[in-house]
C-alpha cells in the first residue's frame, strides 16, 4: 500500500522516529511526539564584513606651510568647492610671525596683504576623518581631511558559499554597537581576486544599505544573512526530527487523530 500525502494541517502532530534516516517504526524503538506548524522559511549564507566608505579622498594642502583655521570637523557633509579650512604657505606664516613683533597693525596689513590659501573640498561626501589642528605646520604630502561619498558593507564571503551570491540579492546587516538595529542591503558587486586569510579562500562582496542607519561609521564590524531563499507559509518541522536528511522524502507516521493508530506517509523535504 502506498504511503498517503502528508496534508496541510496547521496543528497536525507527527509521531516521528529520531533514528537516522526517519524511517519506519522498529519495534522496540523509542519515538516522540513532534508538532509540525506553519510560517516562514529562509535559507541564509552568513558572512562578516566591514562598514568602508565606498570611495575615499585624501584631501593634501596646496602648498607647505601652517594651518591657520580650521571651518569643517568630522561628521560634516559638505558640497564640492566648499572651503574646509584656510593655512599660510611658509613664506606667509614667516612673515606673520615677524610682523607679531612689529605690533597689531603690522599683521593686519600683512593678513590683508598677503591672503591665506583655502582648503577645498575637491568633491561632494562626508568628511569622515580630520587629522591637522590649527598652528600645525604641515608639508605637501600631509593628509589634512579624508573624505567619503557614501558608506557600503564589505562582506567576505566564502569560496564554498559564493555560488549562493548574486548580483541584487538581498542581505539583512547589524553591527556590532547596535545589534538590534538590522538594516537591508543590496549586492552591487562581487569580487573576482580571492583574498587568502589563515589558509580560508574568501571573496569580498560589496553591499549597498537600501536606508543608511545614521549610527554606521567607517570601520564598524558587521554581521551579514544572504538571504538565498525564502517562503512564506509552509509547514515546519525542527532539525532534529528529520536529521540527516535534506531535499528528500523521507517516512514518517502521522498521527492526525489522537484515537486512531498513526498513519505511514511520505514528506518531501525542502
Amino acid at each position: 500500500m502506498r504511503p498517503k500525502p502528508l496534508t496541510l494541517l496547521p496543528f497536525l502532530a507527527l509521531l516521528l522516529l529520531l533514528t537516522p534516516g526517519c524511517g519506519r517504526a522498529k519495534r522496540g524503538q523509542p519515538s516522540q511526539k513532534v508538532k509540525v506548524t506553519q510560517g516562514d522559511l529562509r535559507q541564509m549564507v552568513q558572512a562578516t564584513g566591514n562598514v568602508e566608505p565606498l570611495n575615499k579622498v585624501s584631501i593634501l594642502p596646496p602648498v607647505t606651510g601652517r594651518i591657520d583655521k580650521i571651518l569643517v570637523y568630522e561628521g560634516a557633509t559638505v558640497k564640492r568647492g566648499q572651503i574646509l579650512a584656510y593655512m599660510s604657505s611658509s613664506d606667509r606664516a614667516a612673515l606673520l610671525d615677524t610682523a607679531a613683533s612689529q605690533g597689531a597693525d603690522q599683521v593686519k596689513y600683512w593678513q590683508e596683504a598677503y591672503k591665506a590659501t583655502p582648503i577645498v573640498a575637491p568633491a561632494n561626501g562626508m568628511i569622515i576623518a580630520r587629522n591637522v589642528v590649527e598652528g600645525q605646520t604641515v608639508a605637501a604630502d600631509t593628509d589634512l581631511y579624508d573624505l567619503s561619498d557614501r558608506l557600503v558593507v564589505l562582506a567576505y564571503v566564502d569560496e564554498t558559499d559564493l555560488g549562493k551570491i548574486h548580483m541584487g540579492q538581498v542581505a539583512e546587516c547589524t553591527v556590532d554597537a547596535y545589534p538590534n538595529q538590522v538594516f537591508r542591503c543590496r549586492v552591487t558587486l562581487i569580487g573576482h581576486q580571492a583574498q587568502k586569510v589563515n589558509n580560508v579562500i574568501s571573496y569580498q562582496v560589496n553591499l549597498e544599505p537600501e536606508r543608511v542607519p545614521g549610527d554606521l561609521r567607517a570601520g564598524m564590524t558587521a554581521d551579514i544573512n544572504f538571504i538565498v531563499q525564502e517562503k512564506k507559509d509552509v509547514l515546519l518541522l525542527p532539525n532534529y526530527a528529520v536529521r540527516g536528511a535534506a531535499n528528500a522524502t523521507v517516512t514518517v507516521q502521522v498521527l492526525a487523530d489522537p484515537k486512531k493508530p498513526p498513519e505511514i506517509r511520505s514528506v518531501d523535504l525542502g
